[in-house]
């Protein structure tokens, strides 16, 4: 479950589970990810203080989603699973793979809390991915964490309005 807290500096922070893009912290291992005032801290929060900063200024994008969301986009599973690694990595891939074989029958999903950056002194992209083990009720998380990133989300486009270019 997804808790979410402030520290005594008043810093935003969130315990989710570790799912990729940390060699130090194992798959499924309980995390804390805290919006500092200069850079992000994920600190493994029990079995070790594996600890990984990242820059503000190295985040591209972030959002939740979950395997639903990714289910919906592409028909066949290896389309998916392609479908499902470029728009969010290693997660996407394996969520994206799985959704394609059997039946239509599943209700429950699981929810996922991602970012996307560049890589330290490179151009290379890579991706943070938690599961959420309750629900994505973070907004305000998400948030403080585009705000401090610079990141700008477009306008809502809604398909009872007509466009403006």
């Amino acid at each position: 479950m997804a808790f979410f807290s402030k520290t005594k500096n008043g810093e935003r922070s969130v315990n989710l589970i570790m799912f990729d893009g940390i060699e130090a912290i194992p798959r499924g291992m309980a995390v804390s990810v805290t919006l500092l005032p200069d850079q992000i801290e994920i600190r493994q929060i029990v079995g070790g203080k594996a600890r990984a900063y990242l820059s503000y200024d190295q985040v591209v994008k972030v959002g939740s989603v979950n395997e639903k969301e990714v289910e919906e986009a592409d028909k066949s599973v290896i389309g998916r699973a392609v479908v499902g690694g470029v728009l969010l990595g290693p997660l996407g891939a394996v969520i994206g793979s799985v959704s394609g074989v059997g039946k239509k029958q599943k209700t429950k999903y699981k929810n996922y809390f991602v970012i996307n950056y560049t890589a330290s002194g490179s151009d290379e992209p890579k991706v943070l991915s938690f599961e959420v083990g309750g629900p994505l009720g973070f907004k305000a998380f998400i948030n403080e964490l585009k705000e401090k990133s610079g990141i700008v989300d477009g306008p809502t486009v809604r398909s009872d309005t007509p466009t403006i270019l």
